[in-house]
């Protein structure tokens, strides 16, 4: 009986000590920032035009292994709805745009309409259309594989290459005028923020829509085509009332496994 509580104590002791003694750290997405709202913006779901979205059956192995790593965000074609909520996210934390979402207008309108209310169409100032034109991961060994690891400081990220390109239009509704029109890239040799965090999973705390699959490599790349885009949406259509600017980035290191 004493042992038992000795070692109900113990443990109890060792788990308030592990709890005053965490620390936790928020996650900075690096874009720029506006002193308030400048337009209301709707992104449309990103489709992929990239040779891996147009073989629903992969036969090559570096296709298959493309396909495991996102097979729990909905196949090699939900990569799209992943970049589109990433964006979104990434736009509305530049708080230099209101974010228009259709689905949840249409949503509250049904509901509403049981009641006799009316709910009043919201305003769209510009729209995002994209389309992903590259999308690689090349398998090169090692522990990271499809997992999430929590260190980042003892592992090898590089090990997974991956890599991933858009084309981004930004349209005004009302003209069709096209005012942006650009082609981003980001893989992760070059990648400049992917290691702000892992964790940032689709489901996990502080992390809820940045995430579009199981690698962390490909997460990686997918994090910093979405913050180039949103970074030169805002510079474009919101550059007077930018009030903040991110550090440059610092340069990662490509090591080998070793050094």
């Amino acid at each position: 009986m004493k042992k038992t509580l000795l070692l109900s104590v113990f443990l109890t002791g060792v788990g308030f000590s592990q709890s005053t003694d965490t620390k936790t750290a928020e996650r900075q997405i690096p874009v720029v920032k506006c002193s308030e709202p400048v337009h209301s913006i709707m992104v449309m779901e990103f489709d992929c035009k990239a040779n891996a979205c147009a073989h629903a059956n992969p036969g090559t192995p570096h296709l298959a292994y493309l396909y495991e790593v996102l097979t729990g965000s909905g196949g090699v074609r939900g990569i799209g709805t992943g970049l589109t909520t990433m964006l979104s996210n990434a736009l509305k934390t530049t708080n230099c745009f209101r974010i228009v979402d259709l689905e949840q207008y249409e949503r509250m309108k049904r509901l509403l309409a049981a009641t006799g209310q009316q709910v009043q169409p919201p305003k769209v100032d510009y729209v995002i259309s994209g389309s992903i034109t590259a999308l690689e991961l090349e398998r090169s060994g090692g522990a990271l594989g499809g997992g999430i690891v929590p260190i980042l400081g003892a592992i090898n990220v590089r090990k997974d290459k991956a890599r991933i390109g858009v084309e981004v239009n930004v349209i005004n509704p009302q003209s069709l005028e096209i005012v942006l029109s650009n082609s981003f890239d980001a893989n992760s040799e070059k990648s400049s923020w992917g290691l702000f965090g892992a964790g940032w999973g689709g489901t996990g705390a502080g992390g809820g829509g940045w995430s579009v699959s199981k690698n962390l490599s490909l997460d990686m790349v997918a994090r910093d085509v979405v913050v180039q885009v949103a970074n030169s949406v805002a510079e474009k259509l919101a550059g007077p009332r930018i009030v903040e600017r991110p550090a440059p980035p610092k340069k990662v290191e490509n090591k080998q496994d070793g050094e």
